[in-house]
């Protein structure tokens, strides 16, 4: 293709600018949606009946060599397969088109190649919208399962780690890999290896969970089970070979995460739930009077949700199902908080309401509209859309964790809705106790 026209109007010292990205920093799920522009076709006689017919999408031909691909999601992405070049930058624009071949030419140069990337090697490059002649790169190596560039990089600049061995980093550099094979899946062969290493994977994730309390493994025993019939399902029928592969990649892209969270092949692997747990428990049982006075005032309650919390959060790593069961529990209790405050504080009204109200009835009452607002506003901060990913769980932690004490002071406030019922209740007996005493002195 011409790159005459580009090269002039290119930057001083007529390079494009490369800048190297993750395949993590993808904006897919993240662009806002525009109405298209419809367009107007010619339908020739006996359009689609046979292999020869014109294709209405003619008028709108892609540069040589490209090829428009569906990511199964329905995400539109463009490959050349000469040059294994993979781009979610529509190449049909003149300008565009040019900048993606002088960034492929120069990366080549880069490289030390006259030709061809590596054979395993594959270049994701997207041009940036508003500047033309700056574009986002990173190079795939298949056989390697890793992502590379051109130059020695900074992890942590790049958005990576910190990480304490190359083991650890090449568990990250694997992890990105499969997410860019989950992203652009449409031009590849399913991974037949891959989908053995998955489903051993799993199989050991289903007997781990079930005979280890402490088990790391992101699914249950159960859910393990589930992926691996499916996947049984798929190879059995060659038909959805590409949803097959999409659901594949995904997984592993998921499982890629896992393994360089708990630092898979290190001397430091995280090899149990609640490795370390002692260590991170003390941290957070500092004396302090005003949290003892707190704990105390929960009637041990807040002891028994700071102790499970504590396990939960151990490591700073989130188990999503975990969680939820804990605060699918804690729903469960202050909505069962609301109906018991909410029975105590009408039959306070009543009492009120008959002229027999005293001071200890109004105590109740007061106490079960407490326990009924703050059983509300729980509800409400801990919804369940708000809190239903791990990263959503671990921002939420990271925000509302005391720097001294853990999640002392949390596990208090989550246990006051029980705590003021309880005291609204025995309140109200004491009321009722003192009612019928003078109803029988009288």
């Amino acid at each position: 293709m011409n790159t005459r026209t580009v090269r002039e109007n290119l930057p001083q010292g007529g390079q494009i600018t490369l800048r190297p990205t993750l395949p993590s920093f993808n904006t897919r799920y993240d662009r806002p949606l525009t109405k298209s522009q419809g367009q107007s076709f010619s339908i020739p006689k006996k359009a689609f009946l046979s292999g020869s017919a014109r294709d209405v999408k003619s008028s709108l031909n892609l540069p040589t060599g490209f090829k428009e691909l569906i990511h199964p999601e329905g995400d539109i992405y463009y490959f050349d397969q000469s040059r294994r070049l993979v781009t979610p930058s529509d190449p049909r624009p003149t300008s565009r088109g040019r900048t993606l071949d002088l960034s492929y030419q120069q990366i080549l140069e880069r490289l030390g190649r006259s030709e061809s990337l590596p054979a395993s090697s594959e270049l994701f490059v997207t041009v940036q919208q508003n500047r033309p002649f700056e574009v986002e790169y990173y190079i795939v190596d298949h056989q390697e399962r890793v992502i590379y560039w051109l130059e020695d990089l900074d992890a942590q600049s790049l958005g990576l780690g910190p990480f304490e061995s190359d083991p650890d980093l090449r568990g990250a550099l694997t992890s990105e890999y499969w997410v860019h094979v989950d992203y652009f899946p449409g031009h590849r062969d399913i991974d037949l290896q891959a989908e053995s290493d998955l489903i051993a994977i799993l199989g050991h994730g289903c007997i781990d969970d079930m005979t280890a309390p402490g088990s790391t493994f992101p699914w249950s025993a159960e859910e393990c089970r589930q992926f691996i019939q499916v996947l049984h399902n798929f190879q059995c029928n060659e038909q959805l070979g590409g949803c097959y592969c999409a659901e594949n990649d995904l997984y592993c892209s998921t499982l890629g995460s896992y393994l360089h969270i708990h630092g898979y092949g290190s001397t430091n692997a995280r090899l149990d739930r609640f490795q370390g747990l002692e260590d991170y428990s003390n941290h957070q049982t500092i004396p302090n009077l005003r949290l003892a006075i707190g704990e105390a005032a929960t009637l041990g309650h807040s002891r028994h949700l700071s102790k499970r919390m504590t396990e939960l959060w151990n490591g700073r790593v989130v188990y999503q199902r975990h969680w939820k069961s804990f605060l699918d529990d804690m729903r469960k209790e202050w909505k069962q908080m609301i109906f018991f405050a909410l029975a105590i504080w009408m039959a306070c009204i009543i009492l009120v309401a008959s002229g027999r109200g005293s001071t200890v009835v109004f105590v109740s009452a007061w106490l079960a509209a407490i326990a009924v607002l703050l059983s509300f506003h729980l509800l409400q901060a801990h919804a369940e859309d708000q809190l239903s990913t791990a990263p959503g769980i671990s921002a939420w932690i990271s925000k509302v964790e005391d720097l001294k004490h853990g999640l002392r002071p949390l596990s208090i406030t989550f246990a006051l809705p029980q705590a003021l019922s309880i005291y609204a209740f025995v309140s109200l007996q004491l009321g009722l106790v003192l009612l019928f005493s003078n109803a029988d002195l009288g």
